[in-house]
């Protein structure tokens, strides 16, 4: 999906169903390219897309601040809170950073369902390919209500996706290689998640 230029941003938008899944920052040692063309820098947006016709084509593609708000602005749609999981920087309970042109994150979260989300961001972050399809739909019912508690099947569903790292890494593997390049980068915890799994007598690739 490429996006460069506000007409070609205007056409996809009527062509096909777009939604935000996620805001996160763009960490050190990570290069990644925008739907523009352009080389991302500070942190990027994750979008959706579907096709209103043709079903079959969907996807998902990333986009830098410019291209992310002109998006934003044709759905009618709110910010998503930035996912910043550096400590050096002021971050809200939520993952807001404090700077003044980010939006903070002031949202009461399910603390299952922050784990989750948590988790999702980490894959869009970990892996050179956003997430598509369920991985996606799951990020934004979260989203969507950030108090409910989710459903087995999307706790299960997350876990089997982690599952298919190329390099059979669970998520916290993941998490600990970010740290070399990033060594201000927070504690997470996959405790209540690995929990549900194991009550399910189902192995947990979050940690």
């Amino acid at each position: 999906m490429l996006c460069r230029g506000t007409l070609t941003r205007v056409e996809i938008v009527k062509e096909y169903d777009i939604a935000p899944i996620a805001h996160v920052k763009l960490l050190a040692g990570q290069e990644k390219k925008s739907c523009t063309n352009d080389k991302l820098e500070h942190r990027y947006y994750c979008f959706s897309y579907k096709h209103k016709k043709d079903k079959n084509k969907s996807g998902t593609f990333i986009c830098g601040k410019h291209a992310a708000d002109h998006f934003l602005e044709l759905l009618n749609h709110k910010e998503i809170p930035l996912f910043n999981p550096l400590s050096s920087e002021r971050v809200s309970h939520g993952g807001g950073s404090g700077k003044g042109d980010v939006t903070r994150d002031t949202r009461e979260w399910n603390p299952i369902a922050k784990e989750l989300s948590n988790a999702i961001n980490f894959l869009i972050i970990s892996w050179n390919k956003p997430p598509r399809d369920v991985l996606s739909d799951i990020k934004k019912r979260i989203e969507a209500a950030p108090m409910q508690k989710p459903k087995l099947n999307d706790v299960k569903a997350v876990n089997t996706i982690v599952s298919y790292d190329k390099r059979k890494r669970k998520l916290s593997d993941m998490i600990e290689e970010l740290r070399k390049d990033n060594p201000s980068l927070k504690e997470y915890s996959f405790g209540r998640l690995n929990q549900i799994l194991a009550n399910e007598d189902k192995p947990s690739y979050f940690s």
